[in-house]
């Protein structure tokens, strides 16, 4: 599950779930190894951080001659799916043709998993980028040799699919997976179509790639003064960093610096998202979709209306937004407000480090709540070379879990110390827990959980890291300090995330109208609802339009609405388990183990939360109304 940028300029936690959000360090793991500092002005080679701080990938691979034998006997046995064809009425002949499926399907995951975990190691290694290409048209002829099969099973009348399965042993299994597939009758065409469909797959898949390319590897950076005058190379770790430093020509320099850059791109940018937006409007019509994003919240059987009516209630609840950004701007005692002045603690010692081992400890403490067994787990996450901590030279930026069902997950960090990232760390070790229960419990067709359930895990498990950190706060400032950090979780996770997903409509939209999708255009739209959201609560420099060109999670379209979602459904679920409540507490975890066996919204309702009602949003920004409310009193602001 990867993750970029939870808000516009707050890389953290889920974050943004992947600014997309997170973001990456600029720090030297040698102060962690022997006790001095390099000072960070420089970004480390991989070699210069202690191995305990690195992915050990040997636990998927020992190397890539082991890769590339698990390759080849994948890339032997796609020819085998094609003596099952014309023979899915025999019910041992569909048993068989599903497990092979399963089987193939699981260790490609693998392949690809341990490509990519490699390749964002170092974006720099075209070896690294050549496993990841190969895997990628592995995968696509994976999805070629198995495009008939659902086509065939269509054929097949709904009636006679359950006497097969009554009469099959072993094939009751698949129950959910035949009333999910009768669901989309209508979007399944025939074989030849679907085939042409899945060799089109490298086609439309790889503006995201080119994306990527872009941005991570081929992008540079200038080189601006940090506060004393020195000058440090500017990343999208440093970014993150120089957006919280007290002195307001560093984050002005670091914001023109940044977005300076993406400028320079903005036309060539423009032009690989347009090929991502049709690409996907082609799939959606050819599908017989009404719309790019019926077609996205079609597999989990999410209406379009949930969509729509998240941004209509949150420009209806606009206004806690607003009072948040003039809170900020009169305890920052600035006659202006610019939105990369956002991150700025305003805190009188708001700004602690929390060294990495400190995080760990910390974060473990406040997941008590969810009980011994999943604390201990978690350490073993730790602590077992399963998290890649800091920034390196060539190393993607963000933060993500990712794990397959034979592997255990990896958690990819670019640790700055800020408390940020802590809770990043806190947010990614929710998904890779999640990851953990669901693939011990759950069978391969059924253990991967989807992202609109994700979320709640991670932002779960950040709640109850505030909620520790404020029953531990020793004075005003520090629980003042974590407010703040509250106050920026609900607009970055739940605010920024319905404007990108407003965003993100409006620019499939544009395709489908035939409109030509320029940048100027691209940042038309994205600038207009950014102002609908802000008003005039603070300055939105007009770089701003450019945002749209660093999301990546606009390559996986219709994604990040769901931050949104998950933060209302965490946040609700968070207070019972906070409190004590040991039945909400075994229905979380319970649904921490159903990875996906039943559809996400009915999934939350058997874990507490009815994601179908208003209640889980309206209790998210009374929560954040509360927020403000204690915040306004701390600073005297209570008129």
């Amino acid at each position: 599950m990867k993750d970029q940028q939870k808000g516009d300029d707050r890389m953290n936690a889920k974050q943004w779930a992947a600014f997309a959000l997170a973001a990456a360090a600029g720090l030297s793991a040698c102060k962690h190894e022997t006790g001095e500092n390099s000072g960070g002005k420089t970004i480390p080679q991989r070699d210069e951080i202690a191995a305990e701080y690195r992915w050990d990938l040997a636990s998927m691979y020992e190397n890539n001659a082991v890769w590339e034998k698990d390759f080849a006997e994948m890339e032997a046995m796609l020819p085998k799916f094609e003596s099952f064809k014309g023979k899915l009425t025999d019910g041992k002949k569909l048993l068989e043709a599903l497990k092979l499926r399963d089987k193939v399907s699981a260790r490609i995951d693998k392949l690809y998993v341990y490509a990519h975990l490699q390749k964002d190691l170092d974006t720099r290694i075209s070896e690294n980028q050549a496993l990841a290409d190969r895997i990628a048209t592995l995968e696509n002829s994976y999805r070629e040799a198995t495009s008939w099969l659902t086509p065939e099973l269509l054929t097949i009348p709904e009636a006679d699919i359950e006497k097969i399965i009554k009469a099959t042993e072993g094939l009751a299994l698949y129950e959910r997976f035949f009333k999910v597939l009768n669901r989309s009758r209508k979007h399944i065409l025939n074989d030849r179509e679907e085939a042409l469909l899945a060799m089109s797959g490298n086609v439309t898949r790889s503006a995201g790639r080119i994306f990527e390319a872009l941005t991570t590897a081929d992008i540079e950076f200038p080189t601006i003064e940090d506060e004393n005058g020195e000058k440090v190379q500017l990343s999208y770790g440093r970014y993150s960093k120089m957006l919280e430093n007290k002195n307001p020509d560093v984050r002005r320099r670091a914001f023109e610096g940044m977005y300076g850059t993406f400028e320079k791109f903005q036309n060539t940018n423009a032009t690989i998202f347009d090929a991502n937006l049709k690409g996907y409007a082609f799939i959606a019509k050819a599908r017989n979709y009404e719309s790019s994003l019926e077609m996205a919240l079609s597999p989990n059987n999410i209406p379009v209306s949930v969509y729509e009516k998240l941004i209509a209630a949150t420009h209806e609840n606009i206004e806690p937004l607003r009072r948040y950004m003039k809170l900020r701007k009169k305890a920052l005692g600035l006659k202006d407000l610019h939105l990369y002045d956002t991150s700025v603690s305003f805190v009188k010692g708001g700004d602690r480090e929390y060294p990495y081992e400190e995080a760990k400890a910390t974060i473990l403490e406040a997941l008590h709540p969810l009980g011994k067994a999943y604390t201990e787990e978690a350490h073993t996450v730790f602590n077992s070379r399963w998290v890649d901590v800091y920034e390196t030279q060539g190393k993607t930026n963000g933060a993500y879990s990712w794990g397959t069902y034979e592997a255990h997950p990896f958690i990819l960090m670019n640790y700055n110390e800020s408390r940020d990232h802590m809770f990043t760390l806190a947010h990614e070790l929710g998904h890779a827990m999640h990851s953990l229960y669901s693939n011990r419990t759950q069978p391969y067709i059924y253990a991967d959980y989807t992202i609109f359930v994700a979320e709640v895990a991670s932002t779960l498990n950040e709640n109850l890291l505030l909620d520790y950190l404020l029953k531990k706060a020793a004075n005003k400032d520090e629980k003042l300090a974590l407010l703040d950090q509250w106050a920026n979780n609900i607009v970055g996770t739940f605010y920024t995330q319905v404007l990108f997903a407003e965003f993100e409509k409006a620019a499939h939209d544009l395709v489908a109208q035939g409109v030509p999708v320029t940048a100027d255009k691209l940042n038309e739209t994205y600038f207009t609802i950014l102002k609908s959201f802000y008003g005039d609560a603070l300055i939105l420099d007009e770089a701003y339009k450019l945002t749209w060109g660093r999301i990546s999670h606009f390559y996986s379209p219709f994604y990040v609405y769901q931050y949104a979602t998950s933060i209302a459904a965490s946040t609700y679920l968070y207070q019972k388990i906070a409190e004590g409540d040991t039945e909400a507490t075994e229905k979380y975890l319970t649904l921490l183990k159903s990875g996906g066996n039943d559809d996400p919204i009915e999934l939350l309702k058997k874990a507490g939360v009815d994601m179908s009602s208003p209640e889980p949003v309206q209790h998210t920004l009374q929560k954040f109304d509360w927020v403000l409310t204690e915040m306004e009193k701390l600073l005297g602001n209570d008129e």
